[in-house]
């Protein structure tokens, strides 16, 4: 993560926190960003518009005034530079844990060096290619971003019970340009709540109901040999 981008970030941010509950702010930041990046706009080349995707976008800034919600695409900015000068970082995740869960609900993030680690004992870096990966509870997704790093040429699945989570690592996917899936649902009840499809058919991020979604409608078996949380399958 770089780390003048995430300085600029949370500078940026701020003032919005002023007015705003900070969780919401970061929420909507993510929610705005998701609607932007869907793949009718993308392709379309926003020539075409999708009226679900646009109501959520509305319903999303409503609260904020015209000058705060041109704070959002200042922030997007920040997150863009930041993974270009550091591809497969976690600055969402970084400002999420520091800012706003300080550790409590159980929302402890693994240590991005941590994740690295894991990552390379799955498998040699460029070794792996055209496999599925998933994390059962993968968070802002640096468990997956980590294996990326080493073997971009699959196919990633992150699923996690938080709404926020989910929408840090569909973020993180799609401008990492990773292809796969993210769903926010509880993987032990398998209770549905929402998903993204990420450059799965095209570039750009779509919404997806349960029937559409792989790791819901064929989650990976349990390894007998193995009890760790990155699965490839």
């Amino acid at each position: 993560m770089n780390t003048n981008s995430y300085q600029n970030f949370v500078k940026t941010i701020e003032p919005l926190t002023r007015r705003h509950e900070r969780s919401k702010v970061f929420n909507d930041f993510l929610t705005a960003s998701i609607c932007g990046y869907h793949q009718i706009n993308i392709q379309s080349k926003l020539q075409i518009k999708d009226e679900t995707n646009e109501k959520l976008y509305m319903e999303t800034i409503a609260s904020y005034t015209k000058e705060e919600i041109n704070t959002f695409p200042k922030l997007l900015g920040i997150f863009i530079q930041s993974v270009h000068q550091a591809p497969y970082g976690d600055l969402l995740g970084e400002y999420f844990t520091e800012h706003i869960t300080k550790g409590q609900n159980g929302q402890f993030f693994t240590p991005t060096a941590v994740c690295e680690l894991m990552a390379s004992l799955q498998a040699e870096p460029n070794t792996v290619e055209n496999k599925s990966v998933a994390d059962p509870a993968c968070g802002s997704g640096r468990l997956l971003l980590a294996f990326a790093k080493s073997n971009p040429k699959n196919f990633f699945y992150g699923a996690d019970n938080a709404n926020t989570c989910a929408k840090m690592a569909t973020l993180n996917f799609f401008l990492n340009g990773l292809r796969g899936e993210v769903a926010w649902m509880n993987t032990l009840s398998m209770e549905w709540y929402g998903g993204w499809q990420i450059n799965s058919n095209g570039l750009g991020i779509l919404p997806i109901e349960k029937e559409d979604s792989r790791i819901w409608s064929h989650p990976p078996k349990p390894n007998e040999n193995k009890d760790q949380q990155l699965t490839l399958f």
